[in-house]
């Protein structure tokens, strides 16, 4: 893959409408997933956009009303990847949204996907979610392999490549049905992030899960963005269930990729022992974000108020 350079945005405001647990004192409603509302403004032109939506339609909605979100106005939807927690509530939303939407994702996303143990659980975006039914509610999906930019300054990583040794490739819990029928891991190669590229501040790298490793998803987002500098990372890091070894490698690795980093906020499946670790490592960039909590990036210096 050749490094690429994207466009940029003046300004970039996101909204977290779904998060395992809602931000203090916001009474809103905590959720097991994840759904970030961004806006990205160019002068005194915004794109909305919908970066993952989380598992229940109505906390969604309730959540974005209670913020002054409005969905219906979204410009396009980004699925990270194919797992409940991220998509399922995409069929209720495109319903009250009522019109043909954009939805940016990779062509793997409605394979079978599930785990065994301790019980059986379907991941897979099945049923109202399958593909069939979300484009008969509006969906009109943009799937690709390769990095893709659906607005200036907006890039989709695509496929992430995997250089990093340490860092597992997928969830090794899941499973898949190959094309011979049988029953095998399924390494999430439908992982993907969105990177914004702010003018005079960086990149902001938004992470769904992080399955193809946060480091791995670091240095694409550098190379999909021509070699700029990393300026904040937010979203899920998949550390939950990783060793101690892990989180420190991980943390040693972040450093040397992005030692400028202003803003790093680990959500949703880092899990508590590496969101400790990584707030002890980065103690000024470290921000704890939860539904209900809103996070401004521009150039230092330039005003954060709305434009338009």
């Amino acid at each position: 893959m050749k490094d690429a350079r994207t466009g940029l945005v003046d300004r970039l405001q996101v909204v977290v409408l779904i998060e395992n647990s809602p931000a203090y004192d916001t009474y809103l409603e905590g959720c097991f997933g994840l759904s970030l509302w961004l806006e990205l403004w160019t002068g005194g032109t915004c794109r909305r956009v919908l970066f993952d939506v989380g598992p229940r339609a109505d906390t969604l909605a309730r959540n974005a009303e209670a913020l002054g979100v409005p969905l219906n106005q979204v410009d396009a939807i980004v699925l990270s990847h194919c797992h409940f927690d991220h998509t399922a509530a995409l069929a209720g939303l495109l319903e009250s949204i009522g019109r043909p939407v954009p939805v940016f994702g990779h062509p793997d996303l409605f394979r079978p996907n599930f785990v065994l143990s301790p019980e059986f659980m379907d991941y897979a975006m099945a049923g109202e979610n399958s593909r069939s039914s979300l484009e008969a509610r509006g969906a009109r999906f943009m799937l690709s392999t390769s990095p893709v930019e659906p607005f200036p300054g907006l890039m989709l990583t695509g496929e992430v490549e995997h250089t990093t040794d340490f860092e597992e490739q997928g969830g090794v819990s899941c499973f898949t049905i190959d094309k011979s029928g049988a029953t095998v891991p399924d390494r999430l190669q439908d992982d993907l992030s969105a990177v914004v590229s702010v003018k005079g501040l960086g990149l902001v790298l938004l992470s769904g899960c992080g399955h193809a490793g946060i480091v791995n998803i670091a240095k694409q987002a550098r190379k999909v963005s021509g070699g700029r500098e990393i300026a904040a990372i937010v979203g899920g890091f998949h550390l939950l269930q990783a060793p101690s070894q892990r989180h420190e490698q991980t943390v040693r690795s972040l450093r040397d990729i992005a030692p400028g980093m202003s803003v790093i906020a680990p959500m949703h499946c880092t899990g508590l022992q590496a969101s400790a670790l990584i707030a002890r490592a980065f103690p000024e960039a470290f921000r704890e974000l939860h539904a209900g909590d809103r996070v401004t990036f521009t150039a230092p210096g330039a005003s954060k108020s709305p434009q338009g």
